[in-house]
């Protein structure tokens, strides 16, 4: 049986939708009087790295562009992809406002010449690293970036006590670490029973005599049951 109060509530609910839909498509419509456009844009966050010149050639485009339809999405990855943003957030308001939030790399450490590593061991290439040359400096595969930032904390930790400080870091092809000391010298340990082998060295290290220690270049960890000293050239 036909209900014709619900008939006239679906009547009524179909209009609403189709004006409703009617409304925002005409709202993008530059001849529409309902069109509002996106004038301008706000950094909400402070930046260091990030020119304002960078984020105005990439916001530049979407200017213009109708407050409702304005594809965020896009321009939050169009900012992600600049040299030093980690991440980034788009917001609107009305009538014809962009909010941006900006969060920028932080730089850890390097990776080899040209690199950097942020805290989560994560590898991104700036057009240049100036101001960042006296970072420790972190090498292997790029697939690798990670474990070797893990472990440039832990070797860290373990040579605190032994007043030894990292300056370089090193995970060769073979697995191989490569531990350079600031001013001193380097420290070799393949990954089979990486951390008995190191944990061996840094109990030997304060018994061995001054002059050993100044007169060596390479402490070579790669052995089951020592290390081996190379000295310096006379």
């Amino acid at each position: 049986m036909f209900n014709l109060k619900r008939g006239i509530q679906l009547g009524v609910l179909i209009l609403a939708i189709a004006l409703l839909a009617l409304l925002v498509w005409s709202s993008t419509q530059k001849n529409s009087p309902l069109y509002q456009p996106i004038e301008a844009y706000d950094l909400i966050t402070p930046v260091n790295q990030v020119t304002p010149t960078e984020i105005y050639k990439t916001v530049k485009p979407y200017l213009g562009k109708s407050f409702w339809d304005i594809p965020l999405n896009r321009i939050q990855a169009d900012l992600t992809s600049l040299d030093w943003v980690d991440s980034a957030e788009v917001k609107r308001e009305w009538p014809n406002l962009l909010y941006l939030s900006i969060k920028e790399q932080v730089p850890v450490a390097r990776w080899g010449e040209a690199g950097l590593i942020n805290r989560s061991g994560n590898v991104f290439f700036p057009l240049s690293i100036s101001g960042f040359e006296n970072l420790v400096r972190l090498d292997g595969r790029l697939s690798k970036s990670k474990v070797v930032l893990k472990n440039l904390i832990d070797i860290q930790n373990q040579l605190n006590p032994l007043k030894l400080v990292v300056s370089q870091l090193k995970l060769s092809d073979d697995n191989v670490w490569s531990v350079k000391i600031l001013d001193g010298p380097t420290i070799v340990v393949d990954e089979l029973a990486y951390q008995q082998k190191l944990h061996r060295f840094i109990q030997a290290y304060p018994k061995l005599e001054v002059e050993t220690r100044k007169s060596a270049r390479v402490y070579d960890l790669r052995y089951s049951n020592g290390f081996i000293i190379a000295k310096k050239n006379s």
